[in-house]
């Protein structure tokens, strides 16, 4: 096609301009990866190329000043992160289907790597740190707003009456990408780390993904806002919020009770999300006793699924599904066991690190915390990580509050 060339030029020239500006531009186009083509036969989105642009500014402006930044992070978590990338290649070698697991090694992996090193060698003042979040914002808004005039203007493209965007029809598919968009930017207008008037970004949000009626969106923002509540100070403060969550939470529920989709979640016979998820995460559970150390490859479940399930069960309420639902059975068949193991360890590190700052109310680690609170919760009922924007999205939300921040930066720096 030929807009994404296009999109790719204006990428870069922002960049050269300004590289903050072209960070913020690829996170905008975080849902550009459904804008696809082939070059010499290789696939390649929108969002990809013009990620290619950013690192092409990159390197250019590096080269004319003669300076290259290389960003540090701590070696803990840059060991596991090794761990992470051998893991991925392991299970890509003993994948069921090379060519798929290729594709998504580049898009799943070596893009969100890549995404990482820009965003860590570019943004290195406050300033530029809000324009980047700023742009998470408008991002989330963009895909809010175009779910909700596909409500109004487009519902032949809906699946149940729900809300999807960009991603029609799979609703669940906005829910992911808004949920801890959502949690992360409600704790940095709390903690007054943005403007005030971006609470119209997040209303819009928080209406979209309430017209997705995906429940593991709901519990992924409910776990994220509940930890903003464990740090929000005042104790009385705290209980007017948890007051007010619990009425909003029970008035969601009655209204929803009234539709048909709370029961049909918990159907116990005939056809409901529940069976399917129960019978997925079964047949699940079986690919990994049969593949246990490498699984079954990156983005190669679904045909191992297909030769599996009717073991299990005949006939299967989904023949065709391309994740488990779950995001800690995915880790284990898309990456292997090892893949799995440094996923959770990365975490683990992360969050020690962050812990203290947690403590003393530090925002954008409360903020990024809550965020991944979010996506740790969806992941038991989805798979929020398996998606090339969804792999950037995790990026950001690990490395916002590791950037290397001068608190004092002098009025000519131009970093890169």
């Amino acid at each position: 096609m030929t807009i994404i060339p296009f999109i790719a030029l204006v990428v870069l020239l922002v960049a050269l301009w300004r590289l903050e500006l072209g960070v913020g531009a690829v996170i905008l186009l975080w849902p550009a990866y459904l804008i696809r083509t082939t070059v010499v036969g290789i696939p390649i989105t929108a969002l990809e190329l013009s990620l290619y642009a950013l690192a092409a500014a990159f390197v250019i402006r590096s080269v004319a000043r003669r300076r290259m930044t290389w960003p540090q992070l701590p070696r803990p978590l840059m060991f596991f992160i090794g761990l992470w990338i051998i893991a991925w290649i392991l299970a890509t070698i003993f994948s069921v289907d090379h060519r798929a697991s290729l594709g998504a090694f580049k898009a799943w992996l070596v893009d969100p790597l890549l995404f990482g090193w820009l965003l860590l060698s570019c943004i290195r003042t406050e300033r530029q740190r809000t324009t980047v979040i700023s742009a998470t914002m408008l991002s989330g808004a963009m895909v809010a707003m175009a779910g909700l005039v596909q409500l109004i203007w487009f519902r032949d493209t809906l699946e149940d009456a729900r809300l999807s965007s960009f991603f029609a029809p799979v609703a669940n598919y906005a829910a992911m990408f808004i949920g801890p968009l959502l949690a992360l930017n409600i704790g940095l207008l709390l903690w007054k780390q943005m403007s005030r008037w971006w609470w119209t970004a997040v209303a819009i949000m928080a209406l979209a993904l309430i017209l997705t009626v995906s429940f593991g969106g709901y519990l992924a923002v409910g776990v994220g806002t509940l930890m903003l509540w464990w740090r929000w100070p005042g104790r009385r403060t705290r209980m007017v919020a948890l007051l007010a969550g619990i009425v909003v939470a029970g008035i969601g529920l009655l209204a929803l009770s009234r539709t048909p989709y709370l029961a049909e979640k918990f159907k116990t016979t005939d056809r409901s999300s529940s069976l399917v998820r129960t019978q997925i995460w079964r047949t699940s559970w079986e690919m990994i006793k049969e593949r246990s150390w490498f699984g079954v490859g990156p983005n190669a479940y679904e045909p191992i699924y297909r030769q599996t399930i009717p073991r299990l069960y005949w006939s299967p309420l989904e023949w065709l599904v391309s994740q488990p639902h779950n995001l800690y059975l995915a880790l284990w068949l898309e990456t292997g066991l090892l893949g799995l193991i440094s996923f959770f360890v990365l975490v683990m590190l992360w969050t020690r690190r962050l812990w203290r700052r947690v403590l003393a109310r530090d925002a954008v680690a409360i903020a990024c915390l809550s965020a991944m609170a979010a996506i740790l919760a969806h992941g038991f009922v989805d798979t929020p990580l398996f998606k090339n924007d969804l792999a950037l999205l995790l990026v950001f939300v690990l490395l916002l509050p590791l950037l290397n921040i001068d608190p004092h930066p002098s009025d000519t720096e131009d970093v890169g």
